[in-house]
């Protein structure tokens, strides 16, 4: 008799889970609370503007291809994707402008050019995260590092060893600050400490191999946009016989002798072999699991950043700026410590800038861009249960109009904006954390929790599990959880 799965949450991990599980046999319904798939992968439609309303770049689109291939299919049949030649512009207080390229050496020559760095250095640097990258990621982003006995075989010594260098101990800043010694590019590479919603100041060097799978290895933007991912998935998912219950509240995942068997959805009972829980892990026992023990090792950890976002409708073109862009802060680490340690607003925030429009053009009408403007801001807090959002869309235009020399309110003509409150309302991001727990010690990798759990067949998948947020770690997440349940009940 063919065995069923229930997954909560129609995440991009979730999809890729129910995919990988279908796959091996199972008989997969996901329950989403939503009217539609995609968890902060959301797509909206203004007018002729379209807008992502979640991530915005994408890194190794071979975990998304890995997907379709699995099933038998092309995944260039479901969407389509390009490299971005030209990964970030960069703007600073003083008129600096430095080009971030996918090629390293060709940025190198543009750190040279532009910032009087010798680019041997940045090269060398580069192809440093690119070694720890080949050989960390196979041992702890592509499985369950929480399985000490994995973790430990003969094979996994050297990235072991490579690991307890206590240069890679140090702070992010504090090594980027001693190898490159310029202001400008260091701020460049402390930046990718916010690609997990952390603190470069605090966070380890470890994590600049993040820099390496944009210089090295490339920056992509799917062909209609970041939502295509979702829809791709969600019609090979169906394709292949998933269900899907959307506008479908997960009351409670059902337990019995420390077992899961099902979950409670509006009320009714569905019963299941395995569960899967895509949604934020505090929120899946805080909400479904709230008669259990919770883990508090797991759930106490120091959350990640949150951010206050704006989509604007321009009804002008910008060509100064690219599809990605960042207005930087002068004084970075004081930023950071209003973000992390006062958790207060930020006077002179970091501003990114997304314009898809730039490459896909119906995403705005002739002579129009569709702006994704987004600052990070603190998680929601006793004293910060409300972002200041009038003083912040005055500081930033006020920004934008110093850095680029234009008046951008005269221009838009729609605004929707979505605050740390909004993320966990609609999204059930805890605290409006958008990649659960914060990396700004060198365990925080092992607080986060485990893709399984203590009760028997009950997992997880998603950002704020391991390996941690961001589609490419989201899809390795579901890879880990469909594999662990494949060892364990393979039938």
């Amino acid at each position: 008799m063919k065995q069923n799965a229930i997954i909560v949450g129609a995440g991009v991990a979730g999809l890729a889970c129910a995919i990988r599980l279908q796959k091996q046999g199972y008989d997969v319904t996901i329950f989403e609370a939503a009217d539609t798939p995609g968890g902060k992968i959301k797509s909206y439609q203004w007018q002729d503007f379209r807008f992502d309303t979640g991530p915005s770049l994408l890194t190794l689109p071979h975990l998304v291809d890995e997907i379709f291939e699995l099933c038998g299919k092309n995944p260039r049949d479901y969407f389509q994707f390009i490299q971005l030649p030209l990964v970030t512009k960069y703007f600073y207080s003083d008129g600096k402008i430095v080009d971030s390229y996918s090629d390293p050496i060709k940025f190198a020559n543009e750190a040279h050019q532009k910032l009087q760095v010798n680019p041997n250095i940045v090269t060398s640097f580069l192809n440093t995260q690119k070694k720890t990258y080949q050989l960390l990621a196979p041992i702890f982003l592509e499985n369950p590092i929480h399985i000490f006995s994995r973790l430990l075989r003969i094979k996994n010594i050297p990235a072991l060893i490579k690991i307890s260098n206590p240069v890679l101990l140090f702070s992010m800043n504090f090594v980027n600050s001693y190898i490159f010694k310029n202001n400008y590019l260091v701020r460049i590479f402390n930046r990718y400490g916010t690609y997990n919603g952390s603190n470069p100041y605090k966070m380890p060097s470890l994590f600049n191999i993040i820099s390496h799978l944009e210089h090295n290895q490339g920056a992509y933007l799917p062909s209609q946009g970041m939502f295509a991912i979702v829809d791709a998935l969600h019609k090979i998912a169906i394709e292949i016989g998933v269900k899907f219950n959307f506008n479908s509240y997960v009351d409670s995942i059902l337990v019995a002798n420390n077992t899961a068997y099902g979950v409670q959805s509006n009320g009714q009972k569905h019963q299941a072999n395995v569960v899967v829980s895509n949604m934020d892990i505090n929120f899946s026992y805080k909400k479904l699991l709230s008669s259990q023990k919770a883990p508090k090792i797991h759930l106490n950890t120091p959350q990640s950043s949150s951010a206050l976002i704006f989509h604007w409708a321009i009804q002008t073109t910008t060509p100064i700026l690219d599809v990605h862009n960042i207005l930087f802060a002068d004084n970075y680490k004081e930023e950071f410590g209003y973000l992390f340690d006062k958790k207060l607003l930020y006077f002179d925030p970091t501003i990114y800038l997304y314009i898809s429009s730039k490459c896909v053009s119906n995403d705005a009408p002739a002579g129009s861009e569709n702006w994704f403007v987004m600052i990070n801001v603190p998680h929601i807090t006793d004293q910060n249960l409300q972002i200041d959002i009038i003083e912040a869309r005055t500081c930033i235009i006020a920004k934008i109009n110093r850095f680029l020399k234009i008046n951008i309110e005269a221009n838009i003509i729609h605004e929707n904006i979505t605050t740390p409150q909004s993320l966990q309302n609609t999204t059930h991001s805890y605290l409006g954390s958008l990649y659960g727990g914060s990396s700004n010690t060198i365990i925080s990798a092992f607080l986060r929790h485990p893709n399984y759990s203590a009760i028997k067949k009950m997992y997880f998948c998603g950002g704020t599990v391991h390996p941690g947020g961001g589609i490419p770690l989201c899809l390795l997440s579901a890879k880990i959880t469909s594999n662990l349940i494949e060892e364990k009940y393979n039938f």
